[in-house]
């Protein structure tokens, strides 16, 4: 009998030593004190088919990508209408235009940046010159051009954001920049646009806690579905995809199939919210 009581206790303390685990809220009204807390905040920008997110964090601004040309103004005025004139980074995950546009035009509008950061070098050659057009006006601006290697880390404000490329990809898309992003005991991963060769790789050279994530951005705006195993290994308790909720819908079978709430930046801005413990998460429909 002592040594079952012995056993217990051991149990015991070492299920309090263990760090709580986080919930993931959809649409959920938060505590009344959520706004009081040290909070990190996404927000995934209504661009249509782009990856457009602003990251903040201790009152640190960072973009994550910036969307096509087109919503270039729209993006300017939900900036402004944050009060954001300042930003710690720019990070580009690879130079398609529906990603590197929208930070092309930030610098252009006059907005301070302090780096523009990216795991390909300044002079990466893309068939269609975004790169090269985004970096005549970084130069003109007089911004500082930062490029990192694989598992370098990045802090923002309270978060760590640490990233990993697949540089003998054979393609942009297949060589383009996956984020983990660890704040508190809450952990977002942002695959960019990804294929299914650098799924595999990744799932082959990671370890399976770099992978695990409670939020997950869909790879390549959801117009494939995720490699079954890598979604497993994130094992998200949301998914969200850069796109129309029209174009997604291999996505959101595999999320159905899981039992997991999807969401479509493209039919409404998404805000994610985490003090470090737990996520609220909603959309705001039809809205930028």
């Amino acid at each position: 009998m002592k040594q079952f009581f012995a056993l217990l206790l051991m149990l015991c303390l070492l299920v309090s030593a263990l760090p709580a685990l986080g919930e993931v809220y959809v649409n959920k009204t938060p505590p009344e004190d959520w706004e009081t807390r040290d909070l990190l905040r996404v927000t995934v920008f209504r661009t249509g088919e782009g990856d457009c997110m602003l990251l903040q964090a201790g009152g640190e601004n960072m973009m994550l990508d910036g969307g096509p040309y087109k919503y270039r103004e729209s993006l300017r005025d939900a900036l402004k209408d944050r009060d954001i004139s300042h930003f710690k980074y720019l990070f580009s995950t690879h130079p398609h235009d529906d990603h590197i546009d929208g930070l092309r035009m930030i610098m252009y509008y006059g907005f301070e940046v302090e780096e523009f950061v990216s795991m390909f070098p300044k002079n990466v050659h893309d068939t269609e010159g975004n790169q090269k057009k985004a970096m005549a006006v970084l130069d003109k601006a007089g911004i500082h051009y930062r490029q990192i290697s694989y598992g370098d880390e990045l802090t923002l404000g309270g978060a760590a954001l640490t990233f990993y490329s697949w540089p003998e990809g054979r393609t942009l898309d297949a060589q383009c920049s996956m984020t983990k992003l660890i704040y508190g005991d809450c952990s977002a991963l942002f695959t960019a646009d990804i294929i299914g060769d650098t799924q595999h790789h990744f799932l082959e050279t990671l370890e399976p806690e770099i992978l695990k994530a409670d939020v997950l951005k869909a790879p390549h705006h959801g117009l494939t579905a995720m490699v079954p195993d890598f979604l497993t290994a994130v094992d998200p308790a949301y998914i969200w995809v850069t796109n129309y909720g029209t174009r997604g819908y291999r996505i959101k079978n595999q999320g159905e199939r899981r039992k997991l709430p999807v969401q479509f930046s493209g039919d409404g801005t998404i805000i994610l919210e985490c003090d470090g413990t737990d996520w609220y998460i909603h959309q705001n429909l039809r809205q930028f």
